[in-house]
């Protein structure tokens, strides 16, 4: 997130208007549980037609990435391979 962005204020009807720092701080206490549930409500916020355009987008990428792999265009590699590879990147 980028620093001049945590100094956005966000407003509630009934609260003291909150910096977005102060909300990142906040949800660093919340457990992952609570962390997917905050997502879920976020989610949901979006405008609904965005929603179903980003949806859709990802629908069609797996369809193509599905025909694609079909045509052998697109190699598969099996989970515990790819995990392997992302960790050995990340340690780099």
């Amino acid at each position: 997130m980028h620093p001049h962005l945590l100094d956005r204020y966000v407003h509630s009807d009934d609260d003291l208007p909150m910096s977005l720092a102060s909300i990142q701080k906040e949800i660093f206490q919340l457990n992952s549980s609570e962390r997917a549930m905050l997502i879920d409500l976020l989610w949901e916020s979006l405008d609904e037609a965005r929603i179903a355009e980003i949806e859709q987008k990802w629908a069609t990428e797996s369809e193509d990435r599905i025909d694609a792999f079909e045509r052998g265009d697109l190699p598969a590699v099996d989970g515990p391979d790819a995990l392997q590879e992302l960790r050995s990147s990340l340690r780099k």
